[in-house]
């Protein structure tokens, strides 16, 4: 339970950094606060951070030994929110495919698809974040 709690508030923290942009259009009066956070995760080093423990607790959820209802595998539970937070991972700090052998013509549009859809990984983030949380004993979720 502990586990599943910690795991979507991390889910939830990922998801309001990657989901500024779009707090800042719903909530103009906010926008002072959300260009501070944005300066403040803008910075390299807090990326290259973020991204390692996303990739970190997404790869630590989808192996834990945390089982739902009548203990049976969370597979659905586990492997979609363990998949967003790893993406949210890379979409934080896109620089981190560099250390893959790609051609850059794959690497351009993956970095443009990502800045097209930043704000929708966000958006889902919080709501598999809550979905976690609030229907952990669930198998699915």
């Amino acid at each position: 339970m502990l586990g599943v709690i910690l795991f979507s508030l991390i889910m939830l923290f990922y998801g309001f950094v990657l989901s500024t942009e779009l707090f800042v259009k719903a909530f103009p009066a906010a926008k002072d606060f959300f260009s501070k956070v944005d300066a403040f995760f803008e910075k390299g080093s807090i990326k290259v951070v973020l991204s390692l423990l996303g990739i970190l607790f997404g790869v630590w959820n989808l192996f834990a030994p945390d089982f739902g209802a009548g203990y049976s595998p969370t597979i659905i539970g586990a492997l979609l929110p363990s998949l967003l937070l790893i993406a949210d991972a890379t979409i934080i700090y896109p620089n981190i495919l560099e250390i893959l052998n790609l051609p850059q013509e794959s690497k351009d549009k993956y970095y443009a698809f990502i800045e097209k859809y930043k704000g929708v990984a966000g958006i889902a983030t919080l709501v598999s974040g809550f979905l976690h949380m609030a229907l952990f004993r669930q198998i699915l979720f």
